[in-house]
């Protein structure tokens, strides 16, 4: 994905070959395509890409998910799922 050509909203973005392990906290939109542990705090929204996967606790304002997420998902807003999403 050619992080130049995203949206101009996203504030963030963790790459394919990107892990991180704890807690992730934010404003705006935050796009992971790598690897993600731990838990995700945020009013506003958390796309996890095609080949994201996360094992997380995630609260979100919205949460789309086109990847894999395995753990709790609150959305205050909303939830979209993608048929590549592992839920």
């Amino acid at each position: 994905m050619d992080f130049k050509k995203q949206d101009k909203s996203i504030r963030a973005y963790m790459g394919e070959e990107t892990s991180f392990a704890g807690t992730l906290t934010f404003q705006g939109t935050v796009r992971i395509d790598g690897r993600f542990e731990g838990e995700v705090v945020t009013d506003d929204t958390l796309i996890i890409g095609e080949t994201g996967e996360l094992n997380a606790e995630i609260k979100a304002g919205t949460i789309i998910c086109k990847g894999k997420i395995k753990g709790l998902l609150i959305a205050s807003k909303r939830i979209e799922i993608y048929s590549t999403s592992e839920v």
